[in-house]
């Protein structure tokens, strides 16, 4: 009998722990915690410089997108769009966090990209966040 309540206890505790025990406002019924959205999303900080590669010049832009959700946030891309000093767009590279792929709960994941700029003419650049839905 003790054993049965014993292993009743560890399963309840496994449960608890695991994320199912999320109690929704609307019906009062459990289930999962709600996904990170891309209002959950934001950009730490981002670094944008030049740099030769095997010949090639590069403009490499990396940093961190941060998740503020109670869920980790997957499917994001970030996407950087490159620009010269006068404001004419040189063009645009998209990529996923690298480290962690999948941004945690409340966590941070790198990322990085790079753009062709033989001439050296990239000045300025954006960074947008999205996330597909799969």
């Amino acid at each position: 009998m003790r054993k049965n309540i014993f292993i009743i206890i560890i399963i309840l505790s496994m449960v608890a722990i695991s994320g199912c025990t999320f109690k929704t406002e609307s019906d009062n019924t459990f289930g999962q915690k709600p996904n990170a959205t891309i209002n959950d999303l934001y950009i730490v900080n981002s670094t944008g410089d030049h740099y030769t590669r095997n010949g090639t010049q590069y403009y490499y832009v990396w940093g961190y997108v941060g998740n503020k959700a109670q869920n980790p946030a997957s499917n994001v891309q970030i996407t950087a769009k490159f620009y010269s000093e006068n404001g004419t767009l040189i063009g645009t590279n998209t990529t996923t966090p690298y480290r962690p792929k999948i941004i945690p709960t409340e966590g941070q994941s790198y990322y990085y990209m790079g753009f062709n700029d033989q001439n050296e003419i990239i000045t300025n650049y954006t960074i947008s966040i999205a996330m597909n839905s799969k």
